[in-house]
């Protein structure tokens, strides 16, 4: 016997084995003559909820997206506390998690290697749940000029290196996320 119907026969029933073991001809009669006619396409499994929900925490999430991994522990530091807190090395993680978390704001390194911030940015805005989600820039203030001078589309605005803890309260502010965690 094959092991796998060995090991069966040690923890399945009885009804189970003469099923198995039972002619063909009986299984045919109960196999339905449509192999899809007993398939559901309403079935969970085969239609699952695809798209970003909210965080069931109820704090609001934060992603942060940088390849620095000094940056990261600071905001992780900063926004634990108050926030659902996710960093990322690699913005293709990012974006797995993006598939099934819907942030309230998204802080991206100006400069990726793996990917470049304009792509990241047009996957994150071609979901309709995160269409109007803040994204700011963290750039070094060497940068910074460059971008105050450039319209940057689907950024909200920039904030420098290294990350002040107050620099970083303003825009928390300004975008009200601070209401979630007093509500």
């Amino acid at each position: 016997m094959a092991d796998g119907l060995e090991k069966f026969i040690k923890f399945g029933n009885e009804d189970d084995i003469q099923h198995i073991l039972g002619n063909s001809k009986e299984r045919e009669k109960e196999r339905p003559a449509n192999p899809r006619e007993d398939f559901d396409a309403d079935d969970g499994l085969v239609t699952p909820e695809i798209g970003p929900s909210k965080d069931l925490s109820g704090k609001p999430v934060v992603v942060v997206i940088d390849d620095d991994y000094q940056t990261l522990d600071i905001m992780k530091i900063y926004l634990s506390r108050d926030y659902e807190c996710a960093v990322f090395s690699d913005p293709k993680e990012a974006i797995f998690y993006m598939n099934t978390h819907l942030p309230d704001m998204i802080f991206l390194d100006s400069y990726m290697t793996v990917m470049t911030p304009k792509k990241i940015i047009s996957i994150v805005r071609s979901y309709k749940e995160m269409a109007e989600v803040p994204i700011y820039y963290m750039v070094y203030k060497e940068e910074e000029d460059v971008f105050v001078t450039k319209d940057l589309p689907g950024i909200e605005g920039i904030i420098t290196r290294p990350i002040a803890r107050g620099d970083l309260q303003k825009i928390l502010d300004k975008e009200k996320l601070r209401d979630y965690v007093s509500a």
